[in-house]
C-alpha cells in the first residue's frame, strides 16, 4: 500500500421500481398438433430401431466398442430430447 487510504463513498441510491405498463390481455396460444403424430411417429421409431440394429454393430466394427456405445448414447439422448421437448 502507498499509505494514502481513501474513504469509500456511500453507495448511490437506487431509483424506485416502476410499475409495468398495462397492456391488452394476451390471447391463449392454440396448441399445435404434435410434430410426430400418427404414422409419422412410428416411422421415426422404425428409423431409430434400424439405426440401432445396423448402425451400432457397424460402428463397433469400424471404431471399437467405446466409440460405438458413446455415439449411440449421444444420438439416442439427442433424439429423445428433441422428441420430448416442449
Amino acid at each position: 500500500m502507498s499509505g494514502s487510504a481513501r474513504a469509500r463513498q456511500p453507495p448511490k441510491p437506487r431509483p424506485a421500481p416502476r410499475a409495468a405498463p398495462k397492456s391488452a390481455p394476451r390471447q391463449p396460444a392454440r396448441a399445435a398438433p404434435p410434430a410426430l403424430s400418427g404414422w409419422r411417429r412410428w416411422r421415426w421409431v422404425a428409423v431409430l430401431v434400424l439405426a440401432a440394429v445396423l448402425g451400432l454393430p457397424l460402428a463397433h466394427a469400424m471404431f471399437g466398442e467405446v466409440v460405438a456405445l458413446l455415439g449411440g448414447t449421444f444420438l439416442l439422448g439427442l433424439l429423445v430430447g428433441r422428441w420430448t421437448a416442449r
